[in-house]
């Protein structure tokens, strides 16, 4: 007899793993159309899907009474429009799915209002984005929490990806490709605090500028910033392309904006790579899809959010030092930059 699984249900339903989890698991806070809901549940009796028995009983091992929580720093509107931080996500989720844990409690800022985290019966949380550490603090002392995507305090657990090295990988291959007038777009970076946001410029940013100073290449006009958002990708370009002096590359601080910025040029007398060439960081699956085709640095999202749920069992079973791990970057060259792909 041939056992549904989770990824085929999500095939069928034509939605994500960690979408068919959150249903099946009756996940509360977890905003999905009715229509969906109603779908991913009827593909799963046609396909007599059973959670598998070692997530319901847990008779002999100890983790299947484990519950976590995700706390998370953007809306789920602001997740879907960038697909970065729904990676991680995803990359928990099924990581947790295959290890039969359970992500019980998922906490979301939504705009400006503040956020309490009741982390009552939780054995650990997974913190995704830029929190700061006063509101962590503020669940519970004794709390197990691993960050991704930032390192909230040396006494947790996190997984990064090195945006610096990522930056100079970007800039090296455009110095490579004999580009000296080279302009920076992005977003400015903000963190939550139980107040709000904090705004600080972004680690991009700052490598970028800081590595065209050491080289005498650096122009301030040449620097964009909005924000991280496609809709600001779209406008910054514009803008960048009405100035009489303009950079003959752009390094653009995600896909998104990137992507949105593609089509600002495609609507100008300029075109990609000829006049600009363009590289991008996040490399989304739509990238290698748009025209020209996005080179991009790869951020393996899944695997720090799978390695993030790696760190908190291991912690749980005894670790006492915590660690930080960082993730390795690719440089995927295609169209957009003007090598040969």
């Amino acid at each position: 007899m041939i056992i549904a699984t989770i990824k085929d249900i999500a095939k069928i339903a034509n939605v994500s793993s960690a979408t068919v989890s959150r249903v099946l698991n009756n996940d509360l806070t977890f905003s999905v159309p009715e229509e969906t809901r109603h779908r991913v549940i009827e593909i799963a009796k046609n396909l007599n899907y059973r959670r598998k028995e070692r997530k319901m009983r847990g008779e002999s091992n100890k983790e299947k009474h484990l519950k976590f929580g995700l706390l998370i720093w953007c809306s789920e509107q602001m997740e879907y429009l960038d697909p970065y931080y729904l990676g991680i996500r995803q990359g928990i989720e099924n990581e947790c799915e295959k290890q039969g844990i359970t992500i019980s409690r998922v906490f979301r800022f939504l705009d400006e209002s503040n956020i309490i985290i009741d982390a009552q019966q939780l054995d650990g949380l997974f913190v995704i984005g830029n929190v700061h550490a006063e509101i962590i603090n503020n669940a519970t002392d004794t709390l197990n929490i691993v960050s991704i995507d930032s390192v909230i305090s040396d006494d947790y657990d996190s997984v990064m990806f090195d945006l610096r090295k990522a930056t100079r990988q970007a800039l090296n291959h455009l110095f490579q490709l004999g580009h000296r007038k080279i302009g920076y777009m992005g977003g400015i970076s903000y963190i939550r605090t139980s107040e709000g946001k904090m705004y600080n410029t972004d680690t991009r940013q700052k490598e970028f500028e800081l590595m065209l100073k050491e080289l005498d290449l650096f122009n301030p006009n040449y620097v964009f910033t909005g924000e991280w958002r496609a809709e600001d990708g779209y406008q910054l370009m514009k803008q960048a392309l009405e100035a009489e002096d303009k950079p003959t590359a752009f390094l653009i601080g995600s896909d998104p904006m990137a992507i949105a910025a593609l089509k600002a040029i495609s609507e100008s007398i300029y075109t990609v790579p000829e006049d600009i060439a363009i590289v991008s960081i996040d490399d989304i699956e739509l990238a290698s899809f748009v025209t020209p085709s996005l080179t991009s640095i790869r951020v393996f999202m899944e695997e720090m959010g799978q390695t993030a749920v790696k760190l908190m069992m291991d912690r749980l079973k005894g670790r006492k030092l915590p660690l930080h791990v960082t993730i390795p970057t690719k440089l995927m060259i295609r169209k957009s930059c003007g090598a040969d792909a």
